[in-house]
């Protein structure tokens, strides 16, 4: 073997290596919210904050729908809030707007 080709072998291995340790950062926290996304939707309750995380509805707008009597049923413990998860899901699913017939 030559010495362009072992060169072109050499920075083949390296280019491999930076683009595995690229994706290992990258994908590494990508991982760690999906299974802590799953974590919590096999939680009965969720705070204001998990309901954010998991369905995308917004912590502050889920507590001006609480200060008007809308949004999902919720629980009240003094200062402590939870939404039973099939409070949530009822309350998306209630929200589907059909768009085609």
């Amino acid at each position: 073997m030559d010495r362009s080709a072992r060169e072109y072998i050499i920075k083949e291995a390296e280019i491999r290596e930076m683009l595995e340790e690229l994706a290992e950062r990258v994908l590494a926290p990508l991982a760690g919210d999906v299974m802590e996304i799953e974590e919590l939707k096999r939680k009965e309750f969720l705070t204001p904050d998990e309901v954010e995380r998991v369905y995308g509805l917004k912590a502050t707008t889920m507590a001006n729908k609480r200060t008007r009597a809308q949004g999902p049923a919720y629980i009240k413990d003094g200062e402590k809030i939870l939404y039973p998860q099939k409070a949530v899901k009822a309350y998306l699913a209630a929200k589907h707007v059909k768009t085609i017939d």
